[in-house]
């Protein structure tokens, strides 16, 4: 019983199949019957992946096919269709009206025949095709009125007048059909980019190889050296490479790869993709390039040829270099714990304390070795510079003994070693030939290359002078500490300059020096700042002297003295000092010297000290222009009188 079930419900399945199947097949033939020339071809449009063209009004048969969403040209060419062309063309078709129709049974009745609407030779036939199945169009010749076309329909029974603009855009050119798109492959997918360029003949026949391919930080060299690839130039450049577009199309017929260069061509760029790739084929230069030059190109295994715009390519011929990484100083700046810097017998070291304060110690025979407190800004400085050390150039990638004897660095110029973590250690070399002025050349241990480096900005950031590194800060006086007197004086004229004392310990410089001019109050704070914090532009001598020794044989005397009187706080009592400083004359609008006896230094002093300084000393009298004072109205000039007339005297009469 349940088996004869099963199989009636099994048989009412099929009729019920059929009759949707049936159904369907009716209302389709109803649509097409009642849609017009639209509901004939609507829905062949929509699923076809192929449309031919041709007839009387192309030179050639056109072909479209699509694979996927993409559509190309196979006929007369192998190229990808331009996708807003084919969408219009696709739109036109579907949506297709016809203006009036009749039958053809109409027009024998009438007495005529297709010839009489060009329709027996069409001028453009229309093959629109799915699979296996299609169905065609034919367009015949203007009609009388209106400008528009005849077309006979899919079923060859009906005549259909149609708008103009749907045959023109069949007919649209095929430059205009043609996407000038070279790659299709995305940005996002392409993980490798190879290059073949013919070598020079003075070099050889061999072909010179480059490829970079993508890793997971970065993209790298794998030919024709392993090294590190520059990401943005890499990305810059295939980026370039796939916004490339046709300039102009070649006709077949007139194309001569040996005359265009493209039976051998000079240069070949590959984009890899996920399991695909694309080559190019460059050639040679197009003579009858108008404006911008253009190689010849094709698209490996499609004959198509075109041009293409030659700068992109140019410059791709230097990737090996252009293309590569130039930071080579490869080091984490927070794991730092020294930094060593010698030239031969100079020594010098920067070695991080516990505290995180670095301290710098020059190393020398016969020196006593102190240590002192170095710079935080001048080392931030010094990490950032070797950090972002680039390579100007690439010189051997593949030294040998000679070589690093030639270039210097059997006696290197400088040695710098970095310390991570007190044990991994790094070294930096910097050499060049004796007999060579401009170039320098650098060396890590971390790479076999030579690279080529600025050398008067490279060395400038190495100074092997340990006043360089020393903490501008020369002291810094205690919160609580109060400058009760001031005290600056000219040394050679011994002329006191300025002094003033607090009457009262509570008392404040600003309200104290309420009755000095303005700019002279100023300049006298700055100078109390500055004793609060002394800093200096630069050190010059580790070591104090009665004089400022210029050189071996000149001196500068020291002019000024700025004293400061201090009160610092103690336990029961508080307990006065003094601070002194002796200054030169200023000896250009930037530098002035001065010295500490008791830091045992000599030092530039910054800019803010040096105006200062210059306000309390100069005594020529500035200008209102120069104070910022009102200028007085100037004296008017009284005009020169006229001269007196003369008379000229009389000519004598003649007798």
């Amino acid at each position: 019983m349940r088996f004869k079930f099963t199989i009636f419900l099994l048989a009412l399945n099929i009729v019920t199949f059929g009759l949707i199947q049936f159904l369907s097949k009716q209302a389709e033939q109803t649509d097409t019957q009642t849609g017009g020339l639209s509901g004939m071809i609507g829905r062949e449009v929509i699923e076809a992946d192929r449309i031919e063209l041709s007839g009387k009004r192309l030179e050639v048969p056109r072909v479209l096919e699509r694979d996927g969403s993409s559509w190309s040209i196979t006929q007369p060419m192998q190229w990808s269709a331009n996708y807003f062309a084919i969408n219009r063309i696709l739109n036109q078709l579907q949506f297709l009206e016809e203006e009036a129709s009749f039958s053809i049974n109409e027009i024998k009745r009438t007495g005529q025949s297709l010839a009489d609407y060009g329709l027996d030779d069409p001028w453009l036939k229309l093959t629109i095709a799915h699979q296996n199945q299609s169905i065609k169009l034919s367009v015949g010749t203007v009609t009388e009125i209106g400008n528009n076309f005849y077309l006979l329909g899919p079923s060859g029974q009906d005549v259909f007048v149609v708008n103009r603009q749907v045959i023109d855009s069949l007919l649209v050119d095929l430059g205009d059909l043609r996407n000038r798109e070279i790659f299709n492959i995305p940005v996002f997918e392409i993980d490798a980019l190879s290059l073949r360029t013919k070598a020079a003949e003075a070099i050889g026949n061999g072909d010179f190889k480059v490829r970079l391919a993508r890793t997971n930080s970065g993209w790298i060299f794998e030919a024709p050296l392993s090294a590190e690839a520059d990401p943005t130039l890499v990305a810059n450049t295939i980026s370039t490479l796939t916004a490339a577009k046709v300039v102009e199309f070649k006709e077949q017929e007139t194309s001569d790869p040996i005359l265009q260069g493209l039976e051998n061509p000079s240069m070949r760029v590959t984009l890899h993709g996920n399991k695909r790739h694309q080559t190019l084929l460059i050639g040679n230069k197009d003579p009858a390039a108008r404006g911008e030059p253009t190689y010849f190109a094709r698209i490996e295994d499609n004959p198509t040829v075109f041009t293409v715009a030659a700068e992109p390519f140019d410059e791709l011929r230097k990737a090996q270099e252009a293309l590569r990484e130039r930071s080579f100083m490869s080091f984490d700046p927070n794991a730092l714990t020294a930094i060593d810097i010698s030239e031969k017998a100079l020594q010098l070291r920067l070695q991080k304390l516990e505290t995180g304060i670095w301290q710098v110690i020059e190393s020398n025979a016969g020196t006593d070795i102190q240590p002192r407190h170095a710079d935080p800004e001048v080392i931030a400085k010094l990490i950032n510079d070797l950090q972002t050390l680039q390579a100007s150039g690439f010189a051997v990638d593949s030294p040998s003994p000679t070589d690093l004897d030639r270039l210097g660095f059997n006696q290197p110029r400088r040695s710098i070693t970095l310390t991570q973590n007190g044990s991994d250690e790094t070294t930096l070399l910097l050499a060049h030939p004796e007999s060579e002025n401009e170039q320098l050349y650098a060396r890590s241990d971390k790479a076999e290359y030579i690279y080529q480096v600025d050398r008067r900005a490279t060395l400038r950031m190495l100074p092997l002078n340990t006043a360089y590194y020393r903490n501008r800060t020369l002291e810094t006086l205690p919160e609580a500490a109060r400058i009760i007197a001031l005290k600056l004086e000219n040394l050679t004229t011994r002329e006191v300059l300025f002094e003033h004392k607090l009457a009262d310990k509570e008392t404040l410089w600003e309200n104290a020096l309420i009755d000095t001019p303005e700019t002279e109050r100023a300049a006298t704070l700055a100078l109390l700042n500055a004793i609060r914090k002394f800093t200096v532009k630069s050190y010059l001598i580790d070591g104090y002297e009665d004089a400022y020794p210029v050189d071996s044989e000149t001196t500068r005397p020291w002019v000024y003295r700025l004293s400061a009187e201090l009160l610092l706080p103690g336990d029961e009592t508080d307990r006065r000092d003094t601070r002194t400083y002796v200054f030169t004359d200023r000896l250009s609008g930037t530098i002035q010297v001065g010295g500490s006896e008791l830091h045992a230094t000599i030092f530039a002093i910054p800019q803010q000290t040096l105006d200062a300084l210059y306000v309390l000393t100069e005594t020529m009298e500035l200008t209102p222009e120069a104070t910022g004072e009102p200028i007085p109205e100037a004296t008017p000039i009284e005009p020169v009188p006229e001269p007196a007339p003369t008379t000229e005297p009389e000519a004598p009469v003649a007798p």
